[in-house]
């Protein structure tokens, strides 16, 4: 299974998928992770235009179901602002897409744009909602 966590940068993505990697290698589950600042190191693209952040979303989704043949679990983390982009990847792929809503103050050159989700996701409030309530959130969303 692949939980894509996706929402404006700052709203905990890193923070919640690396609690959520904590318990499932807790429970004997294999892992992976995909995120989005190790990403953009590794692939050496901080291309913030259209077209870079489109590259970027594709490498992380060719790496994730490439990770899913060998784990129980993938998790990415990444902003992903293109609603179209994360739709066409649910076909067919195992994807539990999670997105996260914070009213913090963000930074940095992704800021101001992002399509939310319509359906099929789970919508987790940051400001309101603590990491213990939001992991049992998760957990009952990917069946755990």
């Amino acid at each position: 299974m692949i939980i894509w966590f996706t929402g404006q940068p700052n709203s905990g993505k890193t923070t919640l998928s690396t609690i959520l990697l904590l318990y499932l290698n807790s429970l004997g589950k294999t892992t992976n992770w995909i995120d989005g600042d190790s990403l953009r190191e590794l692939i050496k693209n901080n291309d913030y235009s259209v077209k870079g952040r489109r590259h970027n979303i594709d490498v992380a989704q060719s790496m994730a179901k490439t990770f899913a043949l060998n784990n129980d679990y993938v998790v990415v983390s990444v902003v992903a602002p293109f609603k179209d982009q994360r739709e066409s990847f649910k076909v067919g792929n195992d994807v539990k897409e999670i997105y996260l809503k914070s009213s913090r103050i963000r930074e940095g050159k992704m800021v101001g744009y992002y399509e939310p989700p319509d359906d099929n996701f789970l919508y987790i409030n940051t400001d309101t909602s603590n990491i213990i309530e939001s992991l049992e959130l998760i957990k009952k969303y990917i069946g755990l």
